[in-house]
């Protein structure tokens, strides 16, 4: 329930701004993700399973009757004056025990310890599993932002060279120009056209595959805002879900360990019992005899002292072993923070560089624009000045967007 909540609210500011941001993205897909009813059935099984350990104390009653044929009669006894007649051959026992334990040495809590630890381990794996939709949702969503970057400088292109038609068209009307440069700068525009056309068609594929992620039919225009990532830092927590599995991992083998000592421990409770004999012992006219008893019920089984050792031991080389896997995670872990934090260093260097590349080819297209008009430079020498600022400043917004991929990509490997 309160993941659909979560669901409603995020739809409802996102309609609202108009804009769907990375982390609505995130809840959506992580809501609408088949797995995560796991958590609702996880919980189900752990309550009733813990109703049924909850229910040991209950009083437990079993009745027993036992019928035969006697070869050998059990002895016969009969007061002064009676007859004690033929015995009857066949027998009837009926036995009926009540036991209402006291004390079972701690074998119900610790099953409801063990029943508890095992319902949180279940559900960090599902969180573990749930968490790798992260990646897929961030691979998407900052592919559409790439698109859309490149697109904005087509754009510009278009712009600019729908504008220089328009005035090599006026030179060639005034004999300044030749027909061939008109047609060079319509072939260029043409070429715009065909990778805008691409663009767009992989833009609309990755708007579906996102929609279907989250669960949310997404117009293929839909306006994506660019998150604000802070910068990483040394003192940054890890809180990926795995070190959640591992550690209830391990809180799980203490709980089971737990048995090693209840099973050395002695069971005490309170019984009652009765039998019902027929025919009876013939201790009077009655055909029936019946006895009842009632007491205190004391067990105590050395069967867990032979393997207590063992156990221990066992145990201890479970926990070893999920350490050890615990840290094989941190290891690859901080591997890939290390490259996550190389990417990041190397975007903001290649950055500081695009600001003097775009100047230098804005003064190389200038330049060529003024050789072009006094007829110094062929239109094709021109359209390849234009294209090489234009590349120079869409270099400058994808670097920009890579950068903010990369701090993202940092943020999700860090579990933040």
């Amino acid at each position: 329930m309160k993941e659909l909540l979560l669901f409603f609210l995020l739809f409802g500011l996102c309609t609202a701004n108009g804009q769907i941001t990375i982390d609505d993205c995130q809840e959506k897909a992580k809501a609408n993700y088949p797995l995560i009813k796991q958590y609702d059935l996880i919980a189900k099984s752990s309550d009733y399973t813990i109703s049924n350990a909850n229910k040991a104390y209950l009083p437990q009653v079993s009745i027993t009757g036992i019928g035969g044929y006697i070869f050998a009669g059990l002895p016969e006894f009969s007061s002064p004056g009676s007859s004690s007649g033929e015995p009857n051959k066949a027998q009837f026992i009926g036995i009926a025990q009540i036991n209402q334990t006291i004390w079972d040495g701690g074998a119900t809590r610790t099953q409801k310890d063990i029943i508890k630890t095992a319902a949180e381990v279940e559900k960090s794996s599902v969180g573990v599993a749930l968490y790798s939709i992260r990646e897929r949702v961030n691979q998407l969503f900052f592919g559409i932002l790439l698109i859309d970057e490149q697109n904005k400088q087509l754009d510009i292109l278009f712009e600019e060279l729908n504008r220089g038609l328009k005035k090599v068209r006026l030179s060639k009307e005034n004999g300044l120009a030749y027909a061939s440069d008109v047609d060079e700068v319509k072939a260029e525009m043409l070429n715009l056209e065909q990778k805008k056309i691409e663009f767009n068609y992989t833009r609309k594929g990755y708007v579906q595959m996102l929609s279907y992620l989250i669960g949310q039919e997404l117009d293929e225009n839909v306006k994506l805002e660019k998150p604000i990532v802070i910068e990483p830092s040394g003192s940054l927590t890890n809180n990926r879900p795995e070190l959640s599995l591992y550690s209830n991992q391990l809180k799980l083998v203490e709980s089971r360990s737990a048995i090693n000592q209840v099973v050395l421990m002695p069971k005490i409770g309170l019984i009652g019992a009765g039998a019902l004999i027929e025919p009876g012992l013939n201790f009077g006219s009655s055909k029936f005899n019946g006895l009842a008893l009632a007491g205190i019920s004391m067990s105590w089984s050395t069967a867990g002292l032979y393997k207590s050792s063992n156990n221990k031991e066992l145990d201890k080389i479970e926990m070893d072993k999920i350490t050890n896997q615990q840290d094989v995670f941190l290891f690859n872990n901080k591997l890939q923070l290390t490259q996550a934090n190389s990417d990041i260093e190397k975007q903001k260097a290649i950055i500081a560089k695009d600001g003097e590349i775009i100047t230098l080819k804005g003064n190389v297209k200038k330049s060529k624009q003024l050789m072009y008009d006094n007829g110094l430079c062929s239109m094709n020498d021109l359209l390849s000045s234009i294209n090489k600022e234009n590349e120079a400043i869409g270099n400058q917004a994808l670097h920009n967007i890579q950068l903010l991929m990369s701090l993202y990509n940092y943020k999700t490997i860090s579990g933040n």
